[in-house]
């Protein structure tokens, strides 16, 4: 027994010697598949050597994904539940402004000579009224002229002369018409000339839930300040300002607040510091635009 043992070292010496040729072949072989590997690009850093252009061509395949990133994180970037996101979403077909002369474009160039359209704004008990033709130069038809430009198919300006949020209030459909995908309303500078802030408060409550039920979204705006001479102002539009916000945060509608957004006694306005001029209904859109996000969606 002992003898057996002490010959078998030998016999697997001999089985080393078997083994070293299929080992040796194996090694070979992992080291052509390597040097093949950097000879494509594929090893070290993964680039083929700079003569070869394979850095250039790295740098220009990597190119697409950066720019889709920088796209998606632009968009996303927008709240969708906002007017400015719903638009980037192609979510918008139509958009109703609900206000006064101011969104009417009362003051501005070619309002005199405006003719009459054939676009209903308000039929109701205090008659029927029409859409301001689109060349009066205006906020609302900047603000008309931006939505086409982003997909809007449909946009009526409804707003008339003389009209208040009471108005909206007591004859919701005469004015919102068969609604709209959005509905943006401006009211208030004539309301603060008539009634006091408590009674605007509640037509407001009342008129923004009667619009919001139209519409997929509503925009609440609050008008300019002014020192009209038209007029006498019972209370400030701070007042009005103030109140507007607060229902709008109780209620969750999107507001923005113009109004500081003109200057009273400059060029902004006409001589009754209350309707604004072509170039102070410039700066109305501009501030509702930016205020808005608009600015940050994409044209279509």
């Amino acid at each position: 027994m002992r003898q057996t043992h002490q010959n078998a070292p030998g016999r697997r010496d001999g089985r080393r010697r078997r083994w070293l040729v299929p080992l040796a072949v194996v090694a070979i072989a992992a080291v052509a598949v390597v040097v093949a590997l950097q000879a494509r690009g594929c090893g070290g850093n993964g680039a083929a050597p700079a003569s070869e252009g394979g850095t250039e061509a790295s740098s220009k395949a990597s190119a697409p994904d950066l720019q889709v990133t920088s796209d998606s994180s632009s968009m996303s970037s927008l709240d969708q539940s906002s007017l400015a996101g719903m638009i980037q979403a192609g979510e918008v077909s139509s958009i109703r402004l609900v206000g006064d002369s101011i969104t009417a474009g009362y003051g501005c160039d070619g309002y005199d000579q405006a003719a009459t359209t054939q676009v209903v704004a308000y039929s109701g008990s205090l008659g029927t009224y029409y859409e301001t033709p689109e060349s009066v130069r205006c906020w609302a038809n900047d603000f008309r002229e931006w939505a086409t430009a982003h997909g809007v198919g449909t946009f009526v300006n409804a707003g008339v002369s003389g009209f208040r949020m009471q108005y909206l209030a007591e004859e919701p459909d005469a004015w919102l018409g068969d609604g709209a995908d959005v509905i943006v309303v401006m009211l208030g500078t004539n309301d603060a000339a008539k009634e006091p802030v408590s009674s605007f408060r509640e037509y407001a409550t009342q008129a923004l839930a009667a619009a919001a039920s139209k519409c997929r979204h509503l925009v609440v705006v609050s008008p300019p300040n002014n020192q009209r001479t038209d007029a006498t102002n019972l209370y400030g539009m701070d007042q009005i300002d103030q109140a507007l916000t607060q229902i709008c945060e109780e209620q969750g509608y999107e507001h923005v607040s113009l109004y500081d957004a003109l200057q009273v006694g400059t060029s902004d306005f006409n001589a009754d510091q209350c309707h604004p001029t072509t170039s102070g209904s410039d700066k109305l859109w501009a501030a509702l635009e930016e205020r808005l996000n608009l600015t940050k969606v994409a044209a279509s």
